[in-house]
Formats: C-alpha cells, sequence, structure tokens
C-alpha cells in the first residue's frame, strides 16, 4: 500500500512540475528554455535535495515512460495539417538534411582532428545529431562508446533546443521550412519540441527532418569514417 502511495505522489507531483515549467516559460528571458528540460532540473534537483534515488522515482515515473509511446502519434497531426506544403518541398528538405548530414560529421571530425581527440572519442561523438537510440546504434557500429555518445547526443539536443531559434533569428533566418530543417537536423527530439511551441509547419518539417537524418547518418556516417581512416 505505501508504494503505492508513492508511485501515485511521485506521479502527481511530475506532472505538477511540469505544468509549473509550461507557466514558467512565459517569464521574460525563460522562454527560450523548453519545459521539458526545465521540468528535468527541477525533478532532479529535487532528487537530490530529498534524497531520492532513480529507482524510487522511476517506480512512479514510469508510468509516464510508458505513455510516451502512443504519445508519438501525436506527431503525425502537425505532418496532417502542413501535408500540401511538405510534397511541395519535399526535395529541399531532402537536400538540406543530407548537407546538414554531411556538416555535422565533417565538423566532429574536424576539430577532433585539429584538437588531436582520441580515435573512439571522435567516432562516439560522431552521431550525436541524431536520436539518442538510433545515435547510440550508430556509434556502435562505428567503434565508439554508447555512454560518451549519449551524453554528448542529450547535449546536442538541449543545446539547440535552448539557443536553436534565438541563433537563427540573430542570423534572420526567418523561413519556417529552413528553421524546421536546421532543428530537427541537428537536435533531434528536444529541438523538434520546440518547433512544437512555435507553430505546426515548423513541428512537422523538424520531425520529417528528424527521421529522414537517422537514416542519411546511419548511411553516409560509416561511409565517411571509412574514407578518412
Amino acid at each position: 500500500m505505501e508504494n503505492i502511495i508513492i508511485k501515485i505522489l511521485i506521479l502527481i507531483s511530475t506532472i505538477l512540475i511540469y505544468k509549473l515549467t509550461t507557466k514558467i516559460k512565459h517569464i521574460k528571458y525563460m522562454s527560450i528554455i523548453p519545459p521539458v528540460i526545465l521540468c528535468a532540473i527541477i525533478i532532479y534537483a529535487l532528487n537530490i535535495l530529498l534524497k531520492i534515488d532513480y529507482n524510487t522515482y522511476n517506480n512512479g515515473g514510469k508510468v509516464l515512460t510508458f505513455l510516451l509511446g502512443p504519445a508519438i502519434i501525436a506527431f503525425s497531426l502537425p505532418l496532417i495539417k502542413n501535408l500540401k506544403v511538405l510534397q511541395k518541398n519535399y526535395s529541399v528538405i531532402l537536400i538540406g538534411v543530407c548537407i546538414s548530414t554531411i556538416f555535422a560529421i565533417l565538423s566532429v571530425v574536424c576539430v577532433a582532428l585539429v584538437l588531436k581527440a582520441n580515435t573512439n572519442i571522435m567516432l562516439s561523438i560522431v552521431p550525436k545529431a541524431v536520436t539518442t537510440p538510433v545515435a547510440i546504434e550508430i556509434s556502435k557500429v562505428l567503434g565508439g562508446k554508447p555512454e560518451i555518445t549519449i551524453l554528448l547526443t542529450i547535449f546536442s539536443g538541449m543545446f539547440g533546443a535552448i539557443f536553436g531559434h534565438w541563433i537563427l533569428k540573430g542570423i534572420n533566418v526567418t523561413n519556417n521550412l529552413a528553421i524546421g530543417v536546421a532543428i530537427g537536423s541537428v537536435s533531434h527530439v528536444l529541438g523538434t519540441a520546440k518547433c512544437y511551441d512555435q507553430n505546426s509547419l515548423q513541428a512537422a518539417v523538424s520531425t520529417i527532418t528528424l527521421v529522414l537524418s537517422c537514416v542519411t547518418t546511419a548511411i553516409i556516417a560509416p561511409l565517411i569514417i571509412k574514407i578518412i581512416f
């Protein structure tokens, strides 16, 4: 009975904290931080403060984890709403994804070579621009370390989600199609979630780009690594 009460309290607390973060984002200078990231930081801080270990928290939180599966269906809504626009611009999106994938891989390789980084480290960072589950598998194929890949992939998503729109605005990129491709190709799920706060076209393009980037990176990354090494 006690375990059930703890699970319910954790579940309710998580939902309330997320609801709070959706209100905080309306505060000036806080709007750049996506609620999902702010929520995670608050929960992490509370777990440390209250000395709640991960397994205890996850007993209640895993209900929300389970609901992530059905929630993915929601990604299809902006796709349906903007289907005609996506069909009209599919070639632009595909070319943008390919260019972004090649640049993302080569930039990592070049920086790693200049800094004389360990080869395993470099191979672990190469797939950072795609969503975590896919990045882990690509890292394994390349010979990288999944642990490092997870860390850098999450950081990449957080950076893009927080600063992506701000950077694009700073260089005067205002086209929703271009923004969707840019965010989806480097900041995966977290960046795409931020696009949902902007408008449905950005969300739709970012969602498609997110998926296509996984495919292009899985194909192109091993080829580039094989050519260089």
